[in-house]
């Protein structure tokens, strides 16, 4: 685990209390929208798409078990090109 991660960690314990519920924020370029979906089958995702149509906004949320969860999320959705973490 590299330092930024464990500060991440440090700060996603620091401010919740496990079990809750976790917000994710991700924009995903429109065209891979269908890739994301594929990988959370079962969550409910807000999207909002962008003017132009070129992205998509999403938000998701879930409840997280521990932070370790959470980052599994983050380190899941990156499989995705072009996502960004909000």
């Amino acid at each position: 685990m590299t330092d930024k991660e464990k500060q991440f960690k440090q700060a996603l314990d620091g401010h919740h209390q496990w079990p809750c519920p976790y917000v994710y924020k991700f924009i995903v370029p429109t065209e891979n929208f269908d890739q994301f979906k594929r990988l959370f089958p079962d969550e409910e995702l807000k999207t909002r798409q962008s003017k132009n149509g070129k992205y998509t906004s999403i938000t998701m949320v879930s409840t997280m078990c521990s932070s370790d969860h959470v980052m599994g999320i983050y380190e899941k959705a990156s499989q995705v090109p072009g996502l960004m973490s909000l």
